[in-house]
């Protein structure tokens, strides 16, 4: 008991030398995804000029595009298959390691290979984002560090944790919805020294960031409160469009899924697959380039210039489909940006519809593209909180707060009574884990914490009405900043942290067993 005590003491005590290494994270973290952002930002204005150049007349330079497409494809598709651990948006990946159902055994080069399969794979064209390869260059950063100092299993995951809210801080300029992130979708709880490591590694990523990108916000938006349109009907509008976008947001989901099930079930090589996939690519680069890369510039079009209704159904439709196909190759990208653009199609095409049968003019027209962007990522993320400091942050628009709740609570409470779950947690689910992972430098036994979440089955019940993993002791009880030694009739209740001992060896298992029961489900 003694040793348990130590442990307990060694987890909540304040670690200059932990906020120091996270502060190392985010430097480092910052300087990669800055480089990453630059040099998407270069091969996307690359790839848009070459195409504007070449045109149908001249079918031997579009032989050779499309041969360098299929070429860069199974380069991606080679890394994708030497690290398989660097497929997709990286964020199902972070969860698995922070859970201890996998590991980075590989870590530098897979930090390597990620960073590159995301710039070829999405320089080509491919609809896919940076934001979820940005927390993955994070995780890494983090992993490698606590693998320089030597850290412990707890002080791993706080570093890993730092760097992913360093990677989507550098990725979108938005250091409080990287902190935000990983705590609201990656760790699942809040404790004062993990907040503290989080902000360190994410302020410190976004300093880097400003010195490369400038100071100004994402999404160049200029928005003006429509002053001379009722408050009330706002309002009504408002809850009508999140109910609206939840249902989007389950499409969302639903076509990931079943374009993943249709890529991985066609009997043919991986290599003919992934030809096709970039020829689709290649085309839509000449007929549709709107819809082809993360889709920033698209947005940004979206709000600057009018549109036609049926121009951008079709997009949406595109867009949706084209996301889908790209990320069921499994290479490196996200869904993050390509989520925001789709929500801000569907705001789009509602406030034209708006202007068009109730006149409110192309400046409340803006309103829906911003309210669809964060509407559409809670709807599929379900992750509210983050979903709705990001927004604000991307587009400085603060005094669209409360719109911003509005829409973003609605789409989240319609996507709950459609049972719809979190797409990284069903991404997570379907990641292949390392099964017979040992750590073997540290086989020992090791203080865990896991929070208690309101309504969840640990709610209310007493310790010894729980059946208990094997190997496990619960050494601890932290309620309110408070330890308490825990008994058999000690009740568990929302809020609290509870700090099991248990062998290293078992953690990944009990783990993930244990965050369902302390989930609500």
């Amino acid at each position: 008991m003694n040793d348990a005590k130590s442990m307990v003491e060694k987890l909540y005590k304040g670690n200059g030398k932990l906020y120091l290494a996270c502060l190392c994270v985010g430097l480092i973290t910052g300087a990669i995804v800055s480089c990453y952002r630059w040099g998407l930002g270069k091969i996307g204005v690359i790839r848009r000029e070459y195409f504007s150049e070449v045109n149908l007349n001249n079918p031997m330079a579009l032989l050779k595009v499309w041969a360098l497409f299929i070429v860069i494809g199974l380069i991606v598709n080679y890394l994708f298959k030497k690290f398989p651990k660097t497929s997709g948006s990286g964020i199902p990946q972070v969860k698995g390691l922070i859970l201890g159902r996998i590991d980075y055994k590989n870590w530098f080069f897979e930090l390597i290979s990620k960073f590159v399969a995301g710039v070829l794979g999405i320089g080509a064209g491919l609809s896919l984002g940076r934001e979820g390869p940005s927390v993955q260059l994070g995780s890494y950063v983090g992993y490698g560090v606590s693998k320089l100092f030597k850290k412990d299993t707890v002080e791993r995951n706080y570093l890993l944790t730092s760097g992913s809210s360093a990677g989507l801080s550098g990725a979108f300029g938005a250091p409080l919805a990287g902190v935000m992130f990983s705590i609201e979708e990656i760790h699942k709880y809040l404790s004062g020294k993990l907040l503290i490591c989080a902000f360190v590694s994410s302020i410190a990523a976004d300093f880097v960031g400003r010195r490369v990108f400038g100071v100004q916000t994402s999404f160049d938006i200029v928005i003006k409160y429509p002053l001379d349109i009722n408050p009330y009907f706002q309002f009504f509008l408002y809850i009508i469009f999140g109910v609206i976008i939840a249902f989007f947001g389950k499409l969302f989901t639903v076509s990931l899924l079943k374009f993943q099930d249709t890529f991985n079930g066609v009997k043919l090589p991986r290599e003919i697959k992934v030809c096709f996939v970039m020829t689709i690519s290649f085309i839509l680069c000449f007929v549709l380039p709107e819809v082809t890369g993360g889709g920033h510039d698209l947005v940004e079009s979206l709000i600057h210039q009018k549109a036609i209704i049926y121009t951008l159904i079709i997009i949406f439709i595109a867009k949706l489909f084209f996301t889908s196909i790209s990320y069921a190759t499994g290479f490196a990208g996200g869904i993050f940006l390509p989520m925001l653009v789709l929500g801000a199609i569907i705001g789009k095409i509602f406030g034209e519809c708006l202007d068009l049968f109730a006149a409110t003019g192309a400046d409340f027209t803006v309103h829906w593209i911003v309210l669809g962007m964060a509407a559409y990522f809670v709807a599929v993320v379900r992750a509210p909180i983050t979903g709705v400091i990001l927004i604000l942050e991307m587009t400085g628009s603060f005094h669209l707060l409360l719109a911003l709740t509005t829409v973003s609570v609605v789409s989240f409470y319609v996507t709950e009574l459609l049972g719809q779950q979190p797409v990284y947690d069903i991404l997570y689910d379907r990641m292949k884990k390392d099964d017979d992972l040992v750590d073997e430098e540290n086989q020992g036994k090791i203080t865990i914490e896991l929070p208690v979440m309101a309504e969840s089955l640990l709610d209310g019940k007493a310790i010894s009405e729980i059946i208990w993993p094997e190997e496990v002791l619960i050494i601890a009880i932290i309620r309110n900043g408070v330890e308490k030694i825990p008994k058999g009739r000690t009740v568990m209740m929302a809020g609290d942290i509870l700090v099991l001992l248990l062998p290293e060896k078992i953690v990944g298992e009990v783990k993930e067993s244990l965050m369902k029961h302390t989930s609500t489900e």
